[in-house]
């Protein structure tokens, strides 16, 4: 079963895709972590798109459709938590991009070195802090997003979030999404490449067992995708959980395959794969990672027994 877009979500979709359309590809001699794509990032702004789930007649399912769509790329910036995780707990329009860590403030976080604000998830409450980009130090990784880490909170603006709850099922439903995207637009890139790539005389695509690993591979890109999308519509912490779950579940095992089917080729940084991959990884362990999204699916479902 499939479902069709709104003519406003078509709108929107058909936008974003032309934003794409219009940024050069990285070149083939490519750093492990990608540039952060300002170009982008300006335009999503300037368009209002990173706000679309506060605008009348627009949402949440609307801010997972933006940030799927632009997570198949491969150009680095920070949506899903802009779009999905800001409206939600206040943070004013047009203050980010917005960075997302959990248990200590200070630990390392995806995007913190072009973040406007920190959002910390501390357990029992959570805080907003503003940040001074001269107090975050960078972090190297081999994730391919930007991460970095701040010296400390002192002087800083820190403000206290009591709904953790709300900012939790947000953060799953942004997890989801852009995780969705990222395999997506690393299955769109390896299927292009076993069509043109010929051994014994035929396309590797024309191999029955690379085929049926590709249809298991794909059926995960669109589980992952319909659960966002799902989780996204519903707003509710068992859908938020189970998708961010399955996504972080399934990370390992597409990772994997994909990087097979292209072979040596797919371990090197002149071929792009690993521009998905390593944000897939990233993604795998945020929040807790699939366990402690189970772990609260199980509390959603039974809140009685995981009291």
């Amino acid at each position: 079963m499939n479902f069709g877009l709104t003519d406003d979500q078509a709108s929107v979709v058909n936008e974003v895709e032309r934003m794409l359309a219009g940024l050069p590809l990285h070149a083939h001699t490519q750093p492990v972590v990608a540039p952060y794509s300002n170009t982008l990032d300006a335009a999503l702004a300037e368009s209002g798109f990173l706000d679309i789930a506060r605008e009348d007649g627009f949402g949440t399912l609307d801010a997972a459709l933006l940030t799927e769509r632009v997570a198949r790329s491969q150009h680095i910036v920070e949506v899903a938590a802009s779009a999905l995780v800001a409206p939600a707990i206040a943070i004013p329009a047009g203050v980010r991009p917005v960075a997302l860590v959990r248990e200590h403030p200070t630990a390392p976080a995806r995007f913190l070195p072009k973040a406007g604000v920190l959002v910390a998830d501390l357990g029992d409450h959570a805080l907003v802090i503003d940040i001074d980009p001269a107090r975050v130090q960078p972090v190297d990784s081999l994730f391919a997003y930007p991460y970095g880490k701040l010296d400390s909170l002192h002087g800083l603006q820190v403000r206290e979030i009591a709904d953790v709850a709300t900012l939790r099922r947000r953060w799953r439903i942004a997890i989801a999404a852009e995780a969705a995207g990222c395999m997506a637009g690393a299955l769109a890139l390896v299927v292009d490449h076993v069509k043109a790539r010929h051994a014994f005389g035929r396309p590797l695509g024309a191999f029955q067992a690379i085929q049926h690993r590709l249809a298991m591979a794909a059926e995960t890109v669109e589980s992952c995708r319909w659960l966002a999308l799902r989780a996204a519509w519903t707003d509710r912490d068992s859908d938020a959980a189970q998708a961010a779950g399955f996504a972080q579940g399934r990370i390992a095992r597409i990772s994997y395959d994909l990087h097979q089917f292209t072979g040596a080729m797919g371990l090197t940084l002149e071929y792009p794969l690993h521009l998905w991959t390593y944000r897939l990884r990233a993604l795998a362990g945020e929040l807790g990672g699939a366990g402690a999204q189970a772990r609260a699916a199980a509390a959603a479902a039974w809140p009685d027994d995981a009291a």
